[in-house]
């Protein structure tokens, strides 16, 4: 449970085209007067597989969100799609009907929480955008004109961050995903990055990794990882401009035969693949998230210090490496989409939910208390 400080105290720093790189190493630097110990201590779970909570129609987990006063609210697909616990892990109501009608939700793929506590929830199907009281009731619903929209992130300055994906008929990749910051009427105003998938994949061989491909937000700045470019992470301010870059040394992890095995059982039946193949390494990171304080919380494949935990590389609000954490996290075999990946983990107020993959196959979320030293 704790994290180890290094001896270096000097931060390496670079630029690369003009843009300042933090270059970080295996080791965290030692920064005086930076608490780089993180303790949690757990204060309740949320958990899909006790009888209280099946019997309230969760049976899974799709995604969540916390509002400032801690409540927490989950996307999932029932007759009511949204449902809202307090700050204590209780249940309070759930809203979001099934239908196409007004206020209705035919298929949702994503629930943000926006600075105003709103509720803001994106219909796919049904094409359109609907922002809800905490109290489930509808503020107002926004037609959408593309159904390629997967995510709507809401950003402190009245725009949004938004995510497509759409299939490639023509060219070399089978689907592409840009990553843009839109004007809050969703026209497009810059695009950040873009994750290509091979067409490969669809003719004749999979391969047998995630394709990771992630964000995360905090009041000033957008955070963007492509794994395709190694332990690299972008930081651009909410105008879309790239601020600096986090670059990290890191231990690759070996794709073991374990996984090799459960990924073949999972999709090795599939007419469309021929052959699975598997690099020699796991991307350096699974996902990360940010805290109200401005670190970035980076979670690799790196095994933890008990079953399903794996290692967690801490930054502070300057983008250095302080430390290291073993947190929860779900089987290497589980693939995640955009926006399950999205929603694995969260800090706000001091305090950390981690959604995780109990040994039985049911998610639950915990809560802890995070306290620093």
């Amino acid at each position: 449970m704790l994290i180890f400080c290094g001896k270096q105290e000097k931060v390496e720093k670079i630029r690369e085209d003009g843009v300042e790189v933090i270059v970080n190493h295996l080791e965290p630097y030692k920064i005086k007067g930076e608490p780089s110990t993180l303790n949690l201590e757990e204060e309740f779970t949320i958990d899909t597989e006790k009888d209280e909570i099946a019997e309230l129609g969760v049976p899974d987990i799709r995604s969540f969100d916390i509002d400032s006063e801690g409540n927490i609210y989950f996307l999932l697909s029932r007759e009511n799609f949204v449902f809202k616990f307090n700050k204590d892990g209780h249940f309070i109501t759930s809203f979001g009907k099934r239908g196409q009608g007004p206020g209705e939700i035919n298929w949702p793929t994503s629930l943000r929480i926006n600075n105003h506590d709103e509720i803001e929830i994106i219909d796919r199907l049904g094409r359109k955008f609907l922002i809800f009281r905490d109290d489930g009731n509808l503020i107002k619903e926004i037609h959408i004109k593309s159904i390629t929209i997967q995510v709507i992130t809401p950003l402190a300055n009245g725009n949004y961050l938004i995510a497509r994906r759409f299939f490639d008929r023509q060219g070399k990749y089978l689907y592409q995903f840009p990553l843009s910051i839109c004007s809050s009427e969703f026209d497009e105003i810059k695009e950040l990055d873009r994750r290509r998938i091979p067409r490969s994949f669809k003719i004749n061989r999979g391969e047998g990794l995630p394709y990771v491909f992630i964000w995360a937000i905090s009041d000033k700045n957008i955070y963007v990882g492509n794994a395709e470019r190694g332990y690299e992470i972008c930081i651009y301010n909410l105008d879309g401009k790239l601020l600096r870059k986090i670059k990290k040394e890191y231990k690759q992890v070996e794709v073991t035969e374990e996984f090799k095995k459960k990924i073949q059982i999972t999709f090795g039946q599939l007419p469309t693949i021929e052959k699975i193949y598997f690099p020699k390494y796991m991307p350096p990171f699974q996902y990360f998230f940010t805290n109200d304080e401005g670190r970035l919380f980076v979670v690799t494949y790196e095994k933890g210090n008990n079953p399903m935990e794996y290692i967690c590389d801490i930054f502070n609000s300057e983008d250095v490496f302080i430390g290291r954490k073993s947190l929860k996290g779900f089987a290497p075999y589980f693939f995640p989409d955009l926006i399950e990946r999205l929603s694995m983990a969260k800090a706000k107020k001091n305090r950390l939910y981690c959604l995780s993959e109990k040994e039985s196959g049911y998610k639950e979320l915990v809560v802890y208390k995070m306290k620093w030293e």
